[in-house]
Formats: structure tokens, sequence, C-alpha cells
């Protein structure tokens, strides 16, 4: 298959000369395939460059830093989001009683932390006879003393 490759000039104006004997091959990817005297003459710097026979680069130094900050990335993506940024159902699973899910409320409204319309839903939803255990028991249980490391820490020290 032969391929019309146009370039521009130095004034941005459409030049005529073509590639005569572009080859595409298409095994891994696109490979355009260049006749190297024809390629030279449109390219002639780069050509130059690939043709260097000392193409290797010696290295003195290597940042840690960036290398540590991926790292650091890793280990937080692996991190469940909520022991990173606990909710309100995090906090209110942890309470027995009415009064503390309120509280718990009331604090996360008045950091901006819950939105008027959650909080006036999850204290409708408390309100109710028995709203709290089932509101707790919707959203997955009563979170004990020790829940984390139970969850968590265990079940990594088991693999």
């Amino acid at each position: 298959m032969l391929v019309d490759v146009k370039y521009l000039t130095e004034n941005n104006k459409e030049d005529k000369k073509s590639f005569k004997k572009a080859k595409i091959k298409e095994k891994k990817g696109l490979n355009v395939a260049y006749d190297k005297n024809e390629l030279g003459e449109f390219f002639p710097h780069l050509m130059k460059e690939l043709s260097k026979k000392n193409q290797s680069m010696k290295i003195n130094s290597v940042n840690y830093k960036i290398e540590q900050k991926d790292e650091d990335k890793n280990q937080i993506e692996s991190i469940p989001n909520e022991l990173i940024n606990p909710g309100a159902i995090d906090f209110i699973r942890r309470c027995t009683k009415n009064e503390e899910a309120f509280e718990i409320l009331d604090y996360l409204l008045k950091r901006s932390k819950l939105t008027l319309e959650e909080y006036n839903m999850y204290k409708k939803q408390i309100m109710k006879e028995g709203g709290l255990k089932e509101l707790i028991e919707k959203s997955g249980g009563p979170k004990n003393p020790g829940y984390y490391i139970n969850k968590y820490y265990k079940k990594d020290n088991e693999d």
C-alpha cells in the first residue's frame, strides 16, 4: 500500500512532494516504513539523530522522591474509602441512642460535611419508632470497638 504524505513548509503552505514508497504494516499497532534516502530529503535532522552510532546516555543520579510519591499513591489507593473519608452513616453506626446520632448529624452539618437535605432525611429516619436501629442494620450493622481491626487488619495478615 502506498501512502501520500504531505508536509508543511516553513511558510505553512502545503508542499506537493510526497513519499513514493511508504509502506504500512499493521501487526502491532501502526508501523510505517520509508525509504531511508527519501526520508533524509524531507527530515535531514531527524535522520542525522537516528543514524548516530552513540545512542546511549549516562545517568548520574535518580530522583527517589518521584518514585516514593508513586508508592505513596498506590498505598493510598489500596486503603478503603470508609477509612479515609467516613460518611455520616459510618459515624451513626457506632451510636446506641438517638441523641448520639443527632449530635453527630448536627456536627457534620455545622462542618459542611452533610447537606441540609441529607441532615433532614437522616433525622426524620432516626426519629421514627426503631429508626436508628433500622438505619444501622440497613447500612451494614453496628460498628463495635475493634471493627476496623477485625475487618481490615486481620484480613490483611491472614493472606
